[in-house]
C-alpha cells in the first residue's frame, strides 16, 4: 500500500512538470507568433478599438502581462496616461498593478516554487538567502517597488523567494498609486516634453531610481574606517 502510495505521488509530480513544461511552452510559442503585436503601441491600438469598454480592455491585458514577457509595464502605464489622461490613467493602472501582482506572484510560485524549495535543501547559500527573504518580505518588496525594479521581475522574485503572499502584496500596494500617478501624468503630457510637469515627472522617477546607488554612498561614507 505504501508504495503504491508513493507511486502515485511520483506520478503526480510528473504530471505537473509536465503539465508546467507545456504552460511554458504554450507561452513562450504565443510570445513569439505575436511578438510584433506584444508592444505599448499595439497593445493602444488594440485597446482604443474596444471604446467605451477600452479600460476594462486594457486592465485585463495588463493583469495578464507578466505571462507576455515582452510587454513593458512602465510603456503601458505611460500609453494609459496619453489614452485615458493622468487620473483616469492612474486608476486603471492601479487596477491592473492589483490584478497582475497577484498573476506573477502565483505563475512564479506555481511554476518554480518546489524546485527552489528542493534546491535549498542542498545548497547553504540558497537556504540562507530564502530565509532571508522570508524574515525581510516587506522591506525587501517595497525597496524594490521604489528604487523602480522592473514590476514583474520583482513578483517572479517574491513568488519564487521565501515572501509569503500577504507581505508581498502589502508591500506591493504601498507604492502602488502614485508610482503609477507618476507614469501616468508622464504619458499624459509626453506629446510635451518641454511641460513642467512632464520634466518633473521624469526627475522624480529618475530620482527612485537612483536612490540605491544613493545611500549606498551614503552608507559607504558614514560607515566607520575600522582601519584606524
Amino acid at each position: 500500500m505504501k508504495t503504491t502510495g508513493n507511486r502515485g505521488i511520483a506520478d503526480m509530480g510528473i504530471v505537473g512538470t509536465v503539465l508546467k513544461a507545456a504552460v511554458i511552452a504554450a507561452i513562450v510559442i504565443f510570445c513569439i507568433m505575436y511578438y510584433d503585436r506584444l508592444n505599448p503601441a499595439e497593445i493602444s491600438a488594440f485597446t482604443a478599438a474596444y471604446g467605451g469598454t477600452a479600460p476594462v480592455v486594457f486592465i485585463a491585458v495588463c493583469a495578464l502581462r507578466p505571462l507576455l514577457f515582452f510587454i513593458p509595464a512602465m510603456g503601458l502605464s505611460i500609453v494609459a496616461g496619453l489614452m485615458f489622461g493622468a487620473f483616469n490613467g492612474a486608476l486603471y493602472v492601479a487596477l491592473a498593478g492589483v490584478l497582475s501582482s497577484m498573476t506573477g506572484y502565483w505563475f512564479a510560485r506555481w511554476i518554480g516554487r518546489d524546485a527552489i524549495v528542493r534546491l535549498a535543501g542542498v545548497s547553504g547559500g540558497l537556504r540562507r538567502l530564502d530565509r532571508w527573504a522570508a524574515e525581510n518580505a516587506r522591506r525587501a518588496v517595497l525597496s524594490m517597488r521604489l528604487f523602480q525594479l522592473p514590476w514583474d521581475i520583482v513578483s517572479y522574485w517574491a513568488g519564487l523567494s521565501g515572501v509569503g503572499f500577504r507581505d508581498f502584496f502589502i508591500a506591493s500596494m504601498i507604492p502602488l498609486l502614485p508610482v503609477s500617478f507618476l507614469y501616468t501624468y508622464m504619458g499624459s503630457k509626453i506629446l510635451t516634453p518641454l511641460h513642467g510637469g512632464f520634466i518633473a515627472a521624469v526627475m522624480v522617477i529618475a530620482g527612485l531610481g537612483a536612490l540605491p546607488h544613493v545611500i549606498k554612498k551614503v552608507k559607504k561614507i558614514h560607515r566607520p574606517d575600522t582601519k584606524s
